[in-house]
């Protein structure tokens, strides 16, 4: 993928996870209130936005030293996302 794509991309992908980390936030803070049904409701789909986003992205690159390069420097800010969302998730019991 030509690197002013992928950067083009990268940073709507940086857009997205800073707006799940910020919904995560809100959905930490509001667990004992009215509103955190909502807003884990909006932190799933934060966190499902950029993950697909993300994958988007590594599945249409094809040559394989960038998309080592972009799994190796997001995947785990990846997975740390969805790790943070299930915390939230498991220690309130929530189930959808």
């Amino acid at each position: 993928m030509p690197e002013n794509d992928l950067r083009k991309r990268m940073d709507e992908f940086q857009d997205l996870f800073v707006e799940a980390r910020l919904c995560i936030e809100d959905a930490q803070e509001s667990q004992e209130t009215t509103y955190f049904a909502e807003d884990l409701d909006a932190a799933q789909e934060a966190v499902d936005e950029a993950v697909a986003a993300f994958k988007g992205i590594v599945n249409d690159i094809e040559d394989k030293d960038q998309k080592n390069s972009v799994l190796r420097s997001n995947g785990l800010k990846v997975e740390q996302l969805k790790g943070e969302l299930q915390m939230i998730i498991d220690g309130h019991g929530h189930h959808h």
